[in-house]
């Protein structure tokens, strides 16, 4: 008997997307393990509790989407199998918010296929930490044996890896995964922040007045580090800049220098060109009106500083 059922709505269609939205998929899985260097737990938490709204797929993604059914196609020529396209998301029966969204499975084997495109020299080394975590929910959910990443990497490659399953990670995730989900999205508890998280607590928090708060013991400790890191950061940075300069020196009027597996260029851009707005304006006697009917305003963003205050003698 089947332990999963597919609830059927067409891949990133709104009704897909909802479905998602209420769950833990295996991308999730993966932010949630920490294993993930796109997403944190923080910005999961934000995109599934509607406080902040979760920006449209990136190039790679899209070139990811495009590339796919080439990658399958590959695939089924190369192991003589027949592909079948997942439409819809599976979920466990006896978890429903366990969740996956599978690439593709295999007609007449109880095997999956996830595919993957990447230039990511992060490949090198096998299949990333993330992968693996996606994959192991994967067959957690839909009970499979194995599954074969199909990667095409750097637009040349294509590359198979097959991973078997593993009941104990497949345990430990689907713990952590369901203990994530009690206390963050069912008890509305927002996971820790981390420094990748600025922007996004921003959204989340915006200013609302112009009060400022006092800061306690622990605050305090927290600033005198903070102010260390500053200035440690800074003597580095400029340790840096001489080191870069030197190089650049040795550089001279060529483009570059090579050495013992290393390489370092210095280029000079091509030269920008802009539209002077204001001069165009003035110049073909367009009205303040027009030109404020045809401005953006963009919202400001919220800019952390921090002043050290001088130290008596």
């Amino acid at each position: 008997m089947k332990t999963y059922k597919l609830i059927r709505a067409k891949q990133r269609s709104p009704e897909w997307l909802a479905l998602r939205q209420m769950g833990i998929t295996a991308t999730d899985a993966a932010v949630i393990a920490n294993q993930s260097p796109y997403k944190t737990p923080y910005a999961l938490w934000s995109y599934k509790t509607g406080r902040a709204v979760e920006p449209p797929v990136g190039e790679a993604a899209l070139r990811g989407t495009i590339l796919e059914p080439a990658v399958a196609a590959w695939y089924e020529q190369t192991h003589g199998v027949k592909l079948r396209e997942s439409h819809g998301v599976v979920v466990l029966k006896r978890s429903p918010w366990a969740m996956a969204s599978l690439d593709r499975t295999i007609v007449g084997s109880r095997g999956i296929v996830e595919i993957k495109t990447s230039a990511s020299p992060r490949w090198l080394m096998g299949i990333p930490n993330e992968v693996q975590a996606q994959v192991q929910w994967q067959m957690l959910i839909t009970d499979a044996p194995w599954c074969d990443v199909v990667a095409l990497l750097g637009g040349l490659k294509f590359e198979v890896t097959r991973v078997e399953r593993d009941r104990k990670y497949q345990a430990l995730l689907f713990l952590k995964c369901e203990e994530w989900r009690n206390r963050h999205i069912i008890d509305d508890v927002p996971p820790a922040v981390v420094g990748e998280d600025s922007a996004i607590y921003a959204e989340v928090v915006p200013q609302t007045n112009e009060e400022w708060t006092q800061a306690d013991g622990g605050l305090e400790r927290i600033a005198s580090l903070y102010s260390e890191k500053v200035y440690e950061a800074k003597l580095l940075d400029t340790e840096i800049a001489d080191l870069a300069m030197q190089i650049k020196e040795a550089i001279g009027d060529r483009q570059g220098v090579i050495g013992a597996g290393w390489s370092a260029t210095w280029r000079q851009n091509k030269s920008g060109r802009k539209v002077d707005w204001s001069r165009l304006a003035a110049e073909q006697a367009i009205s303040a009106d027009t030109v404020n009917a045809y401005t953006l305003e963009t919202p400001g963003a919220r800019v952390f500083k921090f002043k050290q205050e001088a130290q008596g003698e």
